[in-house]
């Protein structure tokens, strides 16, 4: 899209950012964020495959939760603190060092003004979702013409989405970047690196002078739960590459993962630090989880209108744990085997019969965590029994996020690894 300057208070004069959208606040926000397909009672009364088309819609739709709200404010004010270091000046300037230290041989100079984040998350839980509907309301690629009276032609990328290699390869991260941008503008810098069959040196010496002149604000490098895979030191190198990128290229990141990612990333003090952000368990039994499921309970397709019950609304709960992608497929099943079978109701029977015929993989894992949310241990002392919270306890009553259990387990006296390594037990591809 072509720019359009919106005036910026806190940043005067700096065209990258007032390129951007205005942010968005409040019932503004939540509204652009938001997507709920049309729905009428009236679909009740539809052909079965009709309504088994429409029931499709349930995939589609989208309820904004606070993390959804705080990934927003945390991604925009990212591509603030990066572009806040760009004017036409700088950038010339940097063009001509990096060039400079490409010729040379040497490592390009770090310029800072980058910043990252991480957005950690059990699987299920939304979070590609959640970027995909904040990076929605940015666009992909803004081209410049002119900046107030004056000659400006070049092209912003606020954002790129890549993930991690299976192998937490540097190399193939950054050809897969180079493939990100070609196809944004059309140019060649895949085809060029393979041609030369550039080493990874050469192409980590590159890369950041490459994003720094088409203007990338934000770099999103998802899946990095792949680098605990890596055997050796791998995914160490791979987190060492993102800091250094964080540093010559002045650039923002932002580190998408599950906890089996969370003992890497504070290995070391310095991925800690940079790795600092949003960290999120199951939805708490609580407002966020009623929101999301009364939303989605409104597409009915059943010919019968089912009531949701305070005991229906508990089963629910506790058949999916707050996990949002699961409870979107128990509504979905449930729904599609009572039309096909002509039950036509969505009541306690009929969920219960999908989440065990359909949902078979992860029945399982679903009942430990029930059982263990619900479990004490005792443990005598001195004659008595004193009640200990497991760290799966932890998690659940306190309805936080891993770092608040952590701490929480801390005071009771747990070890830390055992709240870890609960995570990372459970952990499913779903």
């Amino acid at each position: 899209m072509l720019a359009q300057y919106t005036s910026s208070p806190l940043y005067p004069g700096n065209p990258y950012i007032e390129a951007l959208p205005p942010m968005l606040v409040g019932r503004e926000l939540a509204s652009a964020l938001a997507f709920l397909p049309p729905y009428s009672p009236s679909d009740r009364e539809r052909p079965a495959g009709e309504r088994l088309q429409l029931l499709s819609q349930l995939y589609s739709i989208y309820q904004p939760l606070p993390m959804t709200i705080e990934l927003y404010c945390q991604i925009y004010n990212t591509l603030l603190h990066s572009y806040s270091t760009y004017t036409p000046i700088t950038e010339a300037t940097y063009a001509h060092a990096a060039y400079s230290s490409i010729r040379s041989g040497t490592n390009a100079a770090s310029i800072g003004g980058g910043s990252s984040f991480s957005l950690i998350g059990v699987s299920g839980l939304g979070k590609s979702t959640a970027l995909q509907r904040v990076l929605s309301l940015f666009p992909q690629t803004i081209e410049h013409k002119s900046y107030r009276g004056k000659m400006l032609c070049c092209h912003q990328i606020p954002y790129l989405v890549v993930q991690t290699p299976h192998d937490a390869s540097v190399k193939a991260l950054i050809l897969d970047i180079y493939l990100q941008i070609d196809a944004l503008l059309g140019t060649t810098y895949h085809v060029h690196a393979e041609k030369t069959r550039a080493t990874t040196d050469v192409l980590v010496s590159q890369l950041s002078l490459i994003l720094r002149s088409n203007h990338v604000g934000l770099l999103i490098v998802d899946e990095l739960q792949n680098i605990a895979y890596r055997k050796g030191t791998g995914g160490s190198k791979f987190l060492n590459f993102l800091v250094q990128l964080i540093n010559s290229a002045g650039i923002g990141i932002c580190m998408v993962g599950t906890p089996r990612v969370f003992q890497l990333l504070q290995q070391e003090f310095r991925s800690a630090r940079r790795a600092t952000g949003l960290v999120y368990d199951r939805l708490p039994d609580g407002p966020e989880f009623d929101l999301l499921l009364r939303t989605l309970w409104r597409y009915q397709y059943t010919q019968t209108d089912t009531t949701l019950t305070p005991e229906l609304r508990s089963c629910l709960y506790r058949w999916t744990q707050g996990i949002p992608d699961i409870l979107v497929k128990l509504l979905y099943h449930a729904q599609e085997q009572a039309i096909l079978t002509g039950t036509e109701s969505l009541d306690a029977e009929q969920l219960k019969g999908a989440l065990q015929s359909n949902l078979g993989m992860v029945h399982d894992y679903l009942s430990e965590l029930d059982r263990t949310s619900h479990a004490n241990t005792y443990t005598p002392i001195h004659g008595k029994h004193q009640k200990v919270a497991s760290p799966s306890t932890v998690q659940t009553h306190t309805g936080q996020d891993f770092v608040h259990a952590l701490k929480v387990a801390k005071r009771q006296g747990l070890s830390p690894l055992s709240v870890y390594s609960d995570y990372v037990k459970g952990e499913v591809s779903i």
